[in-house]
């Protein structure tokens, strides 16, 4: 009996092992939220949880931005990176993407000067990328970064690319099951709150004088 329950598992065993090895892992840290995955929009990667994503092989191109709180002056702050746009290729890996660690206020000036990344497969070992920082102008929580990447392809940054993958799969770590799942009024809520908090004054004027208008 026990031989035959063997001989049932190891071919699962293989078939497991192929599905794990067929694709490209990206992981990266909780404050490194994907915004836009080869020219599609994330959207609600706050509840998604998009620090697992899953690729397909070849040339891949994703927009993320550094998010977490800096002190200044013993003072908690928010602080959101221009964001960056990184282009790389790989096949059959798992791949990690990381920073280092910013502080203060001033350590996270300094990373939009010259945002320090770094991109490594599971043997320690550099993978090569292109990275550009996508301009940072106007209200950074109404923008349409989808439309904003295909604008920066067809232009032919340093980062661009002709055509871009197939759509990547996320491993998600909210409590949505799957990818039918609406995101719940609670969760819009804190998504606005959240938006709201992080703007300046003179952005938060001109969002409540749109809120007004169009009530």
């Amino acid at each position: 009996m026990k031989k035959k329950i063997i001989c049932c598992v190891l071919p699962l065993v293989s078939l497991f092992s192929n599905i794990v090895y067929a694709d490209v892992t990206l992981q990266s840290t909780k404050e490194m939220n994907a915004i836009v995955v080869n020219g599609k929009t994330e959207g609600w990667s706050f509840i998604q949880g998009t620090n697992n994503i899953i690729l397909p092989n070849g040339v891949n191109q994703v927009l993320f931005q550094v998010g977490q709180i800096v002190l200044e002056d013993a003072t908690r702050k928010k602080f959101n990176s221009i964001p960056l746009l990184i282009k790389f290729e790989s096949k059959d890996s798992n791949i990690t993407l990381t920073y280092e660690k910013i502080r203060t206020l001033d350590q996270a000036k300094a990373f939009d000067k010259s945002p320090d990344i770094i991109l490594k497969n599971s043997n320690g070992e550099n993978v090569p990328f292109e990275l550009e920082q996508l301009d940072n102008n106007g209200l950074q929580n109404f923008r349409d970064y989808e439309r904003e990447v295909a604008e920066y392809n067809k232009l032919g940054g340093i980062a661009a690319v002709t055509q871009v993958s197939s759509e990547p799969q996320l491993q998600s770590k909210a409590v949505f099951i799957n990818s039918d799942a609406k995101p719940s009024p609670e969760a819009k809520m804190m998504f606005l709150k959240n938006a709201f908090t992080s703007l300046s004054l003179e952005e938060k004027q001109e969002f409540m004088s749109w809120g007004l208008k169009n009530l």
